[in-house]
């Protein structure tokens, strides 16, 4: 499944998630769109899906280089948050 690019800003705008990042909200663009799909992948090492996660969301969203380690942990914990409320 690839994600549908947003057609104007204010589509943008609807897709971004507010996540803690370093205990700071942080609006992410596409990211239910791109932890959907990297789910669909059925990954089973959590590093090949950190690593994937944070390949996707720098597509729309600036991440500093300094900054990686800090979104890969938030975008790695709103992975499993998600799993774990689509199991109920």
């Amino acid at each position: 499944m690839v994600p549908d690019k947003p057609c104007c800003p204010a589509d943008a705008l609807r897709r971004v998630k507010m996540i803690p990042v370093n205990g700071i909200p942080t609006g992410i663009t596409m990211l239910d769109e791109i932890i959907a799909e990297v789910k669909e992948m059925n990954l089973t090492s959590e590093q090949q899906i950190k690593e994937l996660l944070l390949r996707k969301v720098k597509v729309y969203n600036y991440i500093s280089k300094g900054a990686e380690e800090m979104y890969t942990d938030a975008l790695m914990k709103e992975y499993t948050n998600q799993g774990a409320l689509n199991k109920r």
